[in-house]
């Protein structure tokens, strides 16, 4: 998956992730002239029935018109031996199908659950790398290096991961959203290991301002999950924290690192603004 540009949600150790937390994850292959194509199902159960899902998959690298209908088959028998009622997929880019969706035996389906959009930014050099950016984030960076806020790459220890957890549960206050259990966001970084980093950004007085979780996965990285403390999140060190994520993913040898979803539309705000 990972020499072909499949995405780290096909990625096994996505697949053994989720498993851990109710998902049962099926994988399949084909292999042959017309070149590769895979797929990993989570199927999740409830009762006699379940769900599959095919999270930013499946990964076509070949003559898609050929391998498309043998993957289909293979993943309707997954399907019928799991007693699932569908199978959504949601591909990370086009399969490279061409006519109706139906023609490829598929309907269109329910709202995503993966962001529908995101921002994927070249990993250049530093200045570059600012100079893509929009005015307020390099502002924000800027303002991050001289009101002295520091940066560390930290071990995934019970204790560095239940502070990040607290920020979590800080921000889901905050923003009003649900989050996971601690124990999602401890396997996620026992699973991937060295692959996933996990960061905090400090102020000037030693207060816990920012973290995040970002993956690799081949030539692109991930930001994964994120907080920031409700008192403590001024000074630019949301901005540069990701900034330095982005310094991480670069030394691993990533071209790309993924914000990770953004709104469906843009705010009022930028619609008109073609400044950098």
């Amino acid at each position: 998956m990972r020499e072909h540009g499949g995405h780290l949600l096909q990625s096994w150790n996505w697949g053994e992730f989720k498993h851990r937390h109710g998902w049962v994850p099926e994988r399949t292959l084909v292999e042959n002239s017309n070149g590769v194509a895979m797929a990993q199902v989570l199927f999740r159960h409830q009762g006699p029935v379940s769900i599959g899902y095919v999270p930013r998959g499946p990964m076509i690298a070949g003559d898609a018109a050929r391998l498309w209908p043998e993957l289909r088959s293979l993943i309707d028998d997954m399907a019928r031996r799991r007693r699932a009622i569908s199978v959504i997929i949601e591909a990370d880019r086009p399969l490279g199908l061409t006519g109706r969706f139906r023609d490829a035996g598929l309907v269109v389906g329910p709202e995503h659950i993966q962001p529908v959009r995101t921002v994927k930014v070249p990993l250049l050099d530093d200045e570059a790398l600012l100079a893509q950016m929009h005015q307020k984030t390099r502002y924000n960076v800027r303002l991050a290096a001289r009101r002295g806020v520091q940066f560390r790459r930290l071990p995934s220890t019970p204790e560095s991961t239940v502070d990040f957890y607290a920020l979590m549960e800080d921000t889901a206050r905050r923003n009003e959203f649900a989050i996971h259990s601690l124990d999602y966001y401890a396997d996620f970084l026992e699973l991937f290991g060295d692959d996933a980093v996990l960061m905090g950004a400090w102020s000037e007085d030693g207060k816990l301002a920012a973290m995040l979780i970002a993956a690799s996965f081949g030539s692109e990285a991930i930001y994964m999950y994120g907080a920031s403390s409700t008192e403590n999140r001024a000074h630019g060190a949301g901005f540069a924290l990701q900034f330095e994520a982005m310094k991480w993913a670069r030394e691993r040898g990533c071209t790309t690192y993924d914000l990770w979803g953004i709104p469906a539309q843009d705010p009022e705000m930028t619609k008109d603004d073609n400044s950098n």
